[in-house]
């Protein structure tokens, strides 16, 4: 089978939808699959060892990225009928219109509707608009959570028996981490490190978790937030302004983006990872720092709630005092914090990226087969 792949996610600086293409890359090549995958940039190929693989074929199709639309249906349907695909991965949302290939598409979640005031008016317009022809036109679709699967057979009846669930793997891709010391000693961190993953949007509530952090540093005066991923919030939030306001300067860490080697760092120096969406579709980020041993507290709202329910305390995401009391138990609580500590490896080991692989090719072959 030749699998065509929309593999802009792995320019730039990849994120989570980045990892997720650059897991199933991995484990597809090294499961022994006689399938090719040609896997399409918008530019030049990033250097990633996922891609050296022998069934990987690398497709620039241009010498200089492209406005997004113009590669995805101006570039992209020409080169995949020249190239003879059987069936077109779309990981990232949407998918080429202009088309007759068989096409699956993940769906990760469906914010630009659920939450529209996270993006600008045009920008969240465009993704409603893209993402709702996407899910028309593809054959199979792929939801990483049962919620995101409710959520789009609630918005797109007509999709509900092409939508396949599958749920992310853990960080198998991810650097062997340092031991727990060395790490802290790296980082500075001589008191609680508390740590939250993920591109900083509205909707994932961090003034609520610096307002929690402020409250805890009266009681754990060594205590430091470190924020990882890129502030992308709309409005913006100046979130060094909102620690200020609360007396958290010097405590907080707007690290932005990390690489995987510095990523893995914190995980191994965390004393527990927080994460306060009110919506999303699964929480890879949360799955990484359990896998790892971090103890976790979580949104009761879904995804995380009913993913992570087991392996976490769970707390509204807009109580700061809720939030401060959990990571304060975690804190100082040896018991609650062995405990989600093994839940939490436990909930991870239950899933693999080859699995993941495996159920996205059975999508693949279903749609190529019609």
């Amino acid at each position: 089978m030749i699998v065509g792949i929309d593999a802009r996610e792995l320019q730039g600086r990849p994120t989570g939808v980045g990892r997720y293409l650059r897991n199933l890359i991995r484990a597809w090549t090294a499961g022994g699959s006689d399938d090719r995958l040609v896997v399409y940039f918008n530019g030049p190929a990033p250097p990633d060892a996922v891609l050296d693989a022998p069934q990987v074929i690398c497709r620039a199709l241009t010498a200089r990225p492209v406005r997004g639309l113009q590669f995805q249906e101006g570039l992209l349907p020409r080169e995949i009928h020249r190239d003879q695909v059987d069936v077109f991965f779309a990981p990232a949302y949407t998918c080429p219109l202009r088309t007759a290939v068989p096409r699956v598409t993940t769906v990760h979640d469906l914010s630009f509707f659920a939450v529209p005031q996270d993006f600008g008016w045009l920008d969240g317009l465009r993704r409603r608009l893209l993402v709702s022809a996407s899910v028309r036109a593809s054959r199979r679709i792929v939801a990483v959570s049962a919620f995101t699967r409710r959520e789009i057979a609630s918005r797109f009846p007509d999709a509900a028996d092409r939508v396949r669930e599958i749920a992310h793997g853990p960080d198998d891709d991810l650097p062997p981490p340092p031991p727990r010391q060395e790490a802290r000693d790296r980082l500075g961190a001589d008191g609680p490190f508390v740590l939250t993953v993920g591109t900083v949007l509205n909707r994932r509530r961090l003034p609520v978790l610096i307002q929690a952090a402020s409250l805890l540093a009266r009681r754990h005066p060594g205590l430091v937030l470190d924020v990882v991923g890129d502030n992308r919030t709309h409005p913006p939030q100046d979130l060094a302004l909102l620690a200020a306001r609360v007396g958290l300067s010097g405590r907080m860490r707007l690290s932005g983006f990390v690489s995987d080697a510095e990523l893995v760092v914190r995980y191994a120096a965390a004393d527990v990872a927080v994460f306060l969406s009110e919506y999303e579709g699964f929480g890879l980020p949360a799955l990484e720092a359990a896998a790892r041993g971090v103890p976790l507290v979580v949104s009761t709202r879904p995804a995380l709630g009913e993913i992570f329910a087991e392996a976490a305390l769970t707390v509204a995401p807009t109580d700061a005092s809720a939030v401060a009391a959990a990571v304060d138990r975690v804190l100082v609580d040896t018991e609650t914090r062995a405990r989600l500590q093994d839940r939490g490896r436990a909930l991870a080991a239950r899933h693999r990226w080859a699995e993941t692989a495996r159920l996205t090719r059975q999508a693949l072959v279903e749609a190529a087969e019609g």
